[in-house]
């Protein structure tokens, strides 16, 4: 009886999450709104990248080892167009492109919380954020080679990029060593 009561009083427990904090929000400054930017490479090839506004979610769970647990996360999606020189790779159903979110942040009242940044198949991703170069007070430089994963789920990759906290990704450097700046 005893137990009982211990185990009920733990799972009818519920956590309350911590805001994220103004560090990790500062990412997602650039992405208050949907927003269609044009890169244009050395060799005038075009990349149109559609950033999505950021999207927050909630999730709760209920477990034994946790109790009840509540997660809130933080995304912004964003797409290639057609024509666009890179692309997504295509999934094994030879029809459906991979999905990317240049941002993923979750945090949960367990006191477990993330952050990803991804373009174009490179990951940064907790620990490897600490690889991020920061140049001033709003551009960062991200190499990847230091980060966790590169080339994935796309067709062709990238050697890194520039991000601006105001404005979001300034250019890239791709895998043929061209570079492609923000227009």
């Amino acid at each position: 009886m005893l137990l009982t009561l211990m185990l009920s009083a733990c799972f009818n427990q519920t956590y309350k999450v911590d805001n994220f904090n103004a560090d990790a929000l500062k990412w997602y400054k650039p992405f208050a709104r949907t927003d269609t930017v044009i890169f244009a490479s050395d060799k005038n090839e075009r990349d149109t990248i559609i950033f999505q506004k950021v999207k927050s979610s909630k999730d709760s769970t209920k477990g034994y080892e946790q109790g009840n647990t509540k997660t809130n996360y933080l995304t912004v999606p964003y797409q290639f167009t057609k024509g666009s020189y890179h692309q997504f790779a295509i999934m094994g159903d030879g029809k459906t492109r991979y999905d990317q979110n240049i941002l993923n942040m979750m945090k949960s009242s367990s006191g477990y919380g993330s952050l990803e940044i991804v373009f174009i198949g490179t990951y940064f991703i907790d620990e490897y954020l600490k690889n991020i170069q920061k140049i001033n007070d709003s551009i960062y430089f991200f190499d990847s080679n230091k980060a966790q994963y590169q080339g994935l789920d796309v067709e062709k990759g990238i050697k890194d990029f520039t991000f601006n906290t105001h404005i979001g990704i300034t250019g890239y450097t791709d895998d043929r060593n061209i570079k492609w700046i923000r227009k």
